[in-house]
């Protein structure tokens, strides 16, 4: 049997691109880098035999996504369910916060079972037939801590305390689950938590005190497939998309696993592929480097890169840099560069400091012979000096 994990989509139509809000035919950039992510894995779909497609969360931004979000992310359901059964657990994004109502999900409601797509916003077991071979799917979304504020006997708890209560409710939820495993049958576990000890993406939005479980109770599963951590890792997919720089050296896609049934130990992985996305490149450089080499830099790294230039340079250089930038033309940069003051600096422990007019002076001054009895009145004529230049008397006296 072969099933299809992804999940993580955060469809929007808005995001920024190296701080730039950009559209694409007519919808934001960022939606349409996910938008040919998703016609990847569609194709993907449609060109090999699968059993199930598992969407683990996040299919949304947001509670209240915007028609065009929604649209994308129903024709995608769509076409993937034209293939294999799909199970779409609820992300913490897809679901409100507090007393909010909106719920991202509502509009695949109606097709729950009856159109080959599962929807759960609550742990729930759905018995599969796919090509005559059964699955039973246990689905774990990710819960509404807020709801448990509302009960007199949580009010107390602190923030922490109430993730990790919560934490427990949903390994107790995986135990009663393990109770229903049924040996005839392929038990998969769909679900968006985070797995202790997981790794975050730098770039992605965590709930404060985010919830977690153990691995030893996701494990006893014959498959187990998880979202809410972006990073491709044990048991999740990621995302399909580079969030930021912070996302540089991550590798986005899906992954495809393949099981058999051994008579003697019950279901096997036999296979795992992780399938990468060609999602938008975001690279760092340094300025020096810049400076030295930015002719090559669309060459390099193409024209639908994003770009950030980073170090501290010097007034000069810093000038330079804007102008090479504006000649290129380049789409998406993101100008991170600090300008050095031309004053003497400081060095210490490798931290940069800026010196008084003072310190500055006395610098200049050590392990100078004669110089010392001038350095009271040199700091005093630059104090004058730097007086003048603030309030800009200097200028109006010599006018």
């Amino acid at each position: 049997m072969r099933v299809l994990q992804t999940g993580d989509w955060h469809l929007s139509n808005s995001g920024t691109i190296a701080g730039r809000y950009v559209l694409r035919d007519g919808v934001n950039l960022c939606l349409w880098d996910k938008i040919q992510s998703l016609r990847i894995i569609c194709e993907y779909a449609e060109e090999n035999e699968l059993d199930l497609i598992a969407v683990t969360g996040d299919l949304f931004d947001k509670a209240n996504p915007e028609s065009v979000a929604i649209k994308v992310g129903v024709e995608a359901i769509e076409r993937l369910s034209e293939n294999a059964p799909v199970v779409i657990v609820k992300g913490n994004h897809d679901g409100g916060k507090g007393s909010e109502a909106a719920n991202a999900l509502a509009p695949f409601g109606r097709w729950s079972e009856r159109f080959g797509v599962y929807v759960s916003e609550r742990p729930q077991v759905f018995s599969i037939l796919s090509k005559g071979r059964k699955m039973q799917v246990f689905t774990l979304p990710y819960p509404r801590k807020s709801a448990l504020y509302n009960a007199p006997q949580y009010k107390t708890l602190s923030p922490e305390e109430v993730s990790r209560f919560v934490g427990f409710k949903m390994e107790d939820i995986l135990t009663g689950f393990t109770a229903q495993l049924d040996k005839g049958a392929l038990n998969i576990l769909v679900g968006h938590v985070t797995l202790a000890g997981g790794m975050y993406s730098k770039e992605q939005t965590v709930p404060p005190f985010d919830i977690s479980i153990r691995k030893e109770f996701v494990e006893k599963f014959d498959l187990p497939l998880l979202g809410h951590l972006h990073m491709p890792q044990e048991f999740y997919a990621g995302a399909i998309f580079r969030g930021g720089f912070g996302e540089e050296e991550t590798t986005v896609g899906f992954k495809v696993h393949e099981v058999q049934e051994d008579s003697s130990i019950g279901w096997t992985r036999i296979d795992e592929q992780f399938i990468e996305l060609p999602s938008r490149r975001y690279v760092t450089l340094k300025a020096d480097e810049f400076l030295q080499d930015s002719a090559q830099t669309i060459e390099k790294y193409g024209p639908e890169a994003a770009i950030r230039i980073k170090g501290r340079v010097q007034r000069h250089e810093y000038d330079e840099i804007v102008k090479k930038i504006k000649a290129l033309h380049f789409p998406f940069v993101k100008n991170a560069v600090e300008m050095e003051s031309d004053a003497v600096r400081v060095e210490e422990d490798g931290i940069s400091q800026e010196p008084t007019v003072d310190e500055a002076i006395r610098i200049w001054g050590q392990h100078k012979d004669g110089v010392d009895k001038f350095i009271d009145k040199l700091v005093v004529a630059a104090k004058e000096i730097e007086y003048k230049w603030k309030t800009g008397k200097g200028e109006r006296d010599a006018v």
